[in-house]
């Protein structure tokens, strides 16, 4: 993905067809809809455990909810597509009024490496302004849900290791005693991007960073 002091880069996707005009449209609104969200959002998030004696903590739901910027965005441009995978993709840019657009050089797409990078491999370090995390997500039939859904979790997993609350609730009756656990986060979001993304046979893989404008969690 190209990196950049001032644009914001966004991959749209969509079905792949037969033409790639077919799934143009689809995959251009995509891409406008995430640059809206990753300029500067909200997200919300809570997940809860639950755990008995004897048995090993299991997750057992979550509820999300993320709001972006109006739908006024400008200065979007969209600079390549193609289709691969059963997908149409669009790459898309935003740039602040008066800022210099440019596109990707020509020759600038590659394929994954066979070896998983270091990022996949090894634990992020987190420091300074930009936070980084991992979103994967399991190859689905439809491949565009799969980089999807790696990139939303990857969001989610920024928020909340940025910022997190844990509630705890014991709930026991006379032959049955359990606890249920909730992480939860709310944090105001800038200018997230994926900046890689890798993918093997059973797995994708995204890497987004972003700045943590403001925690809200706790300030009820």
């Amino acid at each position: 993905m190209p990196q950049s002091e001032q644009a914001l880069w966004a991959v749209g996707y969509a079905r792949g067809y037969s033409t790639l005009g077919a799934g143009m449209d689809s995959a251009r609104a995509d891409a406008y809809e995430r640059l809206r969200r990753n300029l500067r959002g909200t997200l919300r998030g809570e997940k809860v455990y639950e755990s008995a004696p004897g048995f090993q903590m299991s997750f057992e739901g979550g509820r999300f909810t993320e709001t972006g910027l109006p739908d006024t965005l400008r200065s979007v441009a969209y600079v390549d597509s193609l289709t691969a995978g059963g997908m149409t993709l669009v790459l898309a840019t935003w740039t602040p009024t008066g800022s210099p657009s440019s596109g990707p050089p020509p020759g600038t797409r590659t394929s994954f490496p066979k070896t998983p990078p270091s990022w996949v491999r090894d634990r992020i370090p987190n420091g300074g302004d930009r936070a980084q995390a991992v979103g994967r997500a399991p190859r689905y039939y439809y491949l565009k849900n799969s980089w999807r859904r790696a990139e939303e979790r990857a969001r989610r997993q920024l928020a909340f290791q940025s910022a997190s609350k844990i509630e705890r609730l014991q709930k026991s009756t006379e032959d049955w005693r359990h606890k249920v656990t909730s992480l939860q986060t709310e944090v105001r979001l800038q200018r997230v991007q994926a900046v890689a993304r890798w993918a093997n046979a059973e797995t994708c893989y995204v890497l987004v960073e972003g700045t943590v404008d403001e925690v809200l969690i706790g300030q009820d």
